[in-house]
Formats: structure tokens, C-alpha cells, sequence
């Protein structure tokens, strides 16, 4: 289809505070598209032109008609080879005003990124924490923290107060913040955004979630708040998983209607911990990592004593970084640690850890594409099927039932 040459025509009643010569830029466009192309290249052109003249302005055009039949306003929907030859001139009728500097969205790597922590009552997350903030010193790290966590992080860390953020927000010796926030989650990571944005170097997040926490309301706030995912990236879903009571907690009868949160807690995890395997034996540590094998065939299970594992098993994971998946394996997370892949007999206290059998079936992380600026990860079946998205029904698992 061959090209259109057009020449623009302003209105004379919109009041052009600066001067531009149509005839000086024709459009050139093809018959075959739309009237609502045609009025989105003059409006790009405006915008361009005024910002080169030094007056940067918007102009949204809400009236567009051929020249010769200035009568007949024509439908945005329908193709300018109906209306127009080459060398025909438009009319513009609109708004304008001055242009809004918009930023420019920052990319994956630029946002900082945040790890949700769950786990049962007792599993160690608190006490990972504390390592965290004790060993490493490569990251300033924002910790939040739940009011309801098993113990508080060891007063003692806490040197220097920062801010007043919901509770507490204070600066540990390494840069880390540490905070306790009651209520609105949301909030809360405004507030450290505010703290970023004013010179606070973080960077990242780890969100230690109440004891007995479904994962899945929590990242599905963070994910479907834009003034959130602007500045931040949900890295990864990490459950700390008793070695010795999680068989138990998965085997609590719920009542009708609720689920089960040990079982969602490692359905929709990216990567699990297996801690405390110094309180059991091989066959029982074996035992554990397969029933956690049955419900999430797909998230790396890491063994641990009192929550330690190395520092970059935790961070910069990109378990829901759409992006990522183009350069990555998707299959290479679908592991057992080779500690646990390979078996260690000799009872108690390896750090480790015990033994196992678990396989793992095909997959891997499988986001929906288009569900990926919303909830990113698990779902679409867990026990059977890959990842898909947060909220979706994931089968065949004790409570649940929504």
C-alpha cells in the first residue's frame, strides 16, 4: 500500500503558543492504517517540535476530519484510504497543555529486589535472620519483620535508630536496616521506598512473614501494587521447613474453607530450607525432603543447621523475573542440594544434611506471559504441573480447598 503525504492543520481556536510550520513536516503514513495512527503521530510530533522550540507541550487531539469536508469528523477506528489522497490536508482539534515529565521505568536490575520468608512457628526463620545481619557484609539489607515472629530479633543488633517506620527502623553495624511493622505491609515498603529515595542505600528486602502465613496474599499485594513494582522486584518465595514437625503440620486437618498453610507454604516456594536436620536421623530427613518433593517438585531444597546456608543461595534469586527466563535454564532450579541428592549416613548433626531420593519431573518455572505484569510464580498445579501464577489452584494437597 503506498504512502500518504499529509499536511496538518491547527485548529485556530486552540491558541498555539508557538509557532510551527505544517508544510514544513508533512506526515507520510500508509493509506492502510488508521484515523487513531494518523492523530498519534501528529500528537508525537507535537510533542517533539515544542520540546525543540523550547515550550514542551502535549497536545491530545480529540477531533481529526479531511480539510475539504471540514463538516464530516471521521471515526478513529476507520483506515485513511477512505478519506484521504496524497497531498490532503487534516484538521486537529484537541487539548493542550504543558508536557508531564515522565521517569523512565526503571529495568529488573535496577529495582531492588524482595525476598519473602516464610516458614511455621519454630522453623529458624528468625535465627536466619539474625545470621544474615551477624555474617554477611557484601549488602545493606532491609529486614521486615512481623510482629508476631517467634522471638524478636536479638536486641542487640539493634545499634543505631534510624526512623520511626510503623515501629522500629534501625541501622545495623553492617548497613543493614532492621524494622517491625504492624498492619499495613504496604505501607511499610513505602516508607523504606521514602528512605531509599532520600540517600538510604538498600539493597534488598526480606519480608519474615507471621508464623503461620499463607504466602500467597502477600504476593499477590506486593505484585498487584505498580506503585511498588516501580522501584521493586519480587525475587523469591523462601520457606524455612522444620525438618522434624513439618510432616506433622502437613498432616493438620483444617476446617472447610481454609488450607493448609504448611502445605501452601512449600507449594509455593522457590526455594526451601530444610533446617534442624541435627534433630533427626537419615531415614527421617530422607523421608522429609520426598513428602516436600510430592508437593513442589521444582524449588531447590537447600539442608541447614540453625538457618545456615550460603549468603548467595539467598539474594538476587530472579525466581519471578520474566526477563530472566530468556538466559536461563529453567529446569537447572528444579533441584536437591547435592548433600541431600547423594545421602549421608551417620545420625545426627551433619550440617550438610541427610540423605535422599527425591527426583524431579520435567518443568520448571512455567509464568503465564500474559499474567506477568501481576502475579508472577506458582500454580497451576504443584504435585503435577509447572509454576504459573500466584492464586491459581495448585491440586491435590491437604486443605486446598479455597
Amino acid at each position: 500500500m503506498a504512502d500518504l503525504e499529509l499536511i496538518v492543520w491547527f485548529h485556530p481556536s486552540m491558541q498555539m503558543p508557538v509557532k510551527i510550520d505544517p508544510k514544513a513536516n508533512p506526515f507520510k503514513i500508509k493509506a492502510s492504517q488508521t484515523v487513531t495512527d494518523l492523530m498519534e503521530q501528529c500528537e508525537d510530533f507535537f510533542e517533539e517540535e515544542t520540546k525543540r522550540l523550547g515550550t514542551p507541550l502535549e497536545l491530545q487531539i480529540n477531533v481529526l476530519w479531511n480539510v475539504k469536508d471540514h463538516k464530516k469528523a471521521l471515526n478513529p477506528r476507520d483506515k485513511l484510504e477512505g478519506h484521504f489522497a496524497s497531498g490532503d490536508s487534516f484538521g486537529v482539534y484537541g487539548d493542550v497543555q504543558a508536557a508531564i515529565e515522565r521517569p523512565v521505568p526503571k529495568t529488573e536490575e535496577e529495582k531492588v529486589p524482595v525476598t519473602i520468608l516464610t516458614g511455621f512457628l519454630g522453623s529458624g526463620k528468625t535465627t536466619l535472620l539474625n545470621y544474615i545481619l551477624q555474617e554477611q557484609q557484601e549488602k545493606k539489607i532491609a529486614i521486615v519483620e512481623n510482629e508476631f515472629g517467634e522471638i524478636s530479633i536479638d536486641d542487640a543488633l539493634l545499634k543505631q535508630q534510624k526512623m520511626d517506620l510503623a515501629e522500629k527502623i534501625v541501622v545495623m553495624d553492617n548497613g543493614c536496616m532492621c524494622c517491625t511493622i504492624r498492619g499495613d505491609l504496604v505501607n511499610g515498603l513505602k516508607q523504606i521506598l521514602d528512605d531509599i529515595k532520600k540517600g538510604g542505600q538498600i539493597d534488598a528486602i526480606m519480608i519474615e512473614t507471621t508464623g503461620m502465613a499463607d504466602p500467597v496474599p502477600i504476593v499477590r499485594t506486593f505484585m498487584a501494587n505498580p506503585e511498588l513494582t516501580m522501584d521493586l522486584r519480587l525475587d523469591a518465595v523462601i520457606t524455612m521447613a522444620d525438618a522434624k514437625n513439618l510432616p506433622g503440620r502437613l498432616d493438620d486437618q483444617v476446617e472447610e474453607g481454609k488450607v493448609n498453610e504448611a502445605y501452601q507454604q512449600i507449594a509455593f516456594s522457590d526455594k526451601i530450607i530444610l533446617n534442624k536436620l541435627d534433630l533427626i536421623d537419615t531415614e527421617q530427613a530422607i523421608a522429609t525432603k520426598d513428602r516436600i518433593r510430592e508437593i513442589n517438585k521444582y524449588a531447590k531444597v537447600l539442608p541447614a543447621v540453625k538457618g545456615r546456608v550460603k549468603m548467595e543461595e539467598l539474594f538476587n534469586i530472579r525466581a519471578h523475573d520474566m526477563c530472566n527466563f530468556i538466559n536461563e535454564d529453567i529446569d537447572k532450579e528444579a533441584e536437591t542440594a547435592k548433600e541431600l541428592a547423594e545421602g549421608h549416613g551417620g545420625g545426627h548433626g551433619h550440617e550438610e544434611g541427610h540423605g535422599g531420593h527425591g527426583g524431579h519431573e520435567g518443568g520448571g518455572h512455567g509464568h503465564d506471559e500474559a499474567s506477568c505484569t501481576e502475579e508472577h510464580g506458582h500454580g497451576g498445579g504443584h504435585g503435577g504441573g509447572g509454576h504459573g501464577g500466584h492464586g491459581a489452584a495448585h491440586g491435590g494437597g491437604p486443605g486446598s480447598h479455597r
